[in-house]
C-alpha cells in the first residue's frame, strides 16, 4: 500500500501552508524608508560630479598604463584595472543617456 515517511509529510505540510498563507503576508513597505538615502548615493556617482570624477580616474588610469607599462606588476596593475572598471561603469550611465536620449527637434 502507499506509505508515507516522515519528511515527506513535512514537506507537503510546508507547501500546503505555503500555498494556502494569503498573499499580504509577503507584502512589505519596511523598504522605503531606505529609498531617499540610496537615491542620493546614486545621484552623486552618476550626477555631474560624479561623471567628472570618472572621466578624471578612466584618464589617470589610462595614462598610467601607458607610461609606466613595463613597471607595473601583480596587484597595482589590478589595482588600477579595478579603478578603470568603476570608473567606466559610473561613467556608462552618462554615456548612454547621452547616446539615447533624443530631444524633441530629432524626431
Amino acid at each position: 500500500m502507499f506509505t508515507v515517511k516522515k519528511n515527506n509529510l513535512l514537506c507537503l505540510l510546508a507547501l500546503a501552508l505555503i500555498i494556502l498563507m494569503p498573499e499580504n503576508v509577503f507584502a512589505s513597505n519596511s523598504i522605503s524608508e531606505f529609498d531617499s538615502p540610496f537615491e542620493a548615493v546614486v545621484g552623486t556617482i552618476t550626477g555631474p560630479v560624479g561623471r567628472w570624477i570618472s572621466i578624471a580616474a578612466m584618464g589617470l588610469t589610462g595614462v598610467t598604463f601607458v607610461m609606466k607599462k613595463d613597471e607595473i606588476q601583480g596587484g597595482f596593475r589590478l589595482l588600477l584595472g579595478v579603478v578603470f572598471g568603476i570608473a567606466f561603469i559610473a561613467f556608462a550611465s552618462s554615456i548612454v543617456d547621452g547616446l539615447f536620449s533624443f530631444s524633441g527637434a530629432v524626431l
